[in-house]
């Protein structure tokens, strides 16, 4: 379990990177870049769902669709059926980006499959539960961070347990000059 888990950490450092580039080559920050994914896969969205998905409030995340507008990334317009409600859309120019973005991701990751275990290839049932896979990995990651709290408690006892693990290894060896 921990080579898996070790190889799982590569692959989120080895994605944090991609995304960065990624964001780069549009000129705009990793969230943004994000926040033009979601419009791309969801369609247009109100403010409030870009800020909810973002993690940010109501005022950051008016200044980072001001920044998208600005670039020409998204466009703000009155919702069809509510007209006191605005909807944010990509532009033409913001889905070419985030289309090219994504099109170059999935032509990585089929690369990785074409250079993987040839099983995985010839074998859809295989290919559907290392899916399945990384599905619930998703999913167990994302409930670990909607945890914010719980996690911070856990993290919290451990360095405590430490320090007092480490008190007692030095009242153990006969004082601070311990190895």
């Amino acid at each position: 379990m921990h080579e898996l888990a070790r190889r799982v950490r590569e692959l989120i450092v080895a994605t944090d990177s991609y995304r960065r580039t990624m964001a780069a080559a549009v000129g705009v920050s990793t969230t943004e870049a994000a926040v033009l994914g979601h419009l791309l896969h969801d369609g247009p969205q109100s403010p409030s769902v870009v800020a909810a998905r973002a993690g940010f409030s109501p005022a950051a995340a008016t200044s980072l669709l001001d920044r998208l507008e600005q670039a020409d990334l998204v466009s703000r317009r009155a919702h069809p059926r509510d007209r006191r409600r605005l909807l944010v859309e990509l532009t033409p120019r913001g889905r070419a980006a985030i289309t090219s973005i994504f099109s170059m991701f999935s032509d990585d990751l089929r690369h990785a499959l074409e250079h993987a275990d040839p099983r995985l290839v010839a074998d859809p049932e295989l290919r559907e539960a290392v899916t399945e896979l990384i599905s619930a990995m998703a999913a167990a990651l994302r409930t670990r961070a909607g945890d914010a709290s719980g996690v911070t408690r856990a993290v919290t006892e451990a360095v405590a347990g430490s320090a007092t693990a480490d008190a007692g290894s030095v009242e153990a060896s006969g004082g601070a000059d311990a190895p």
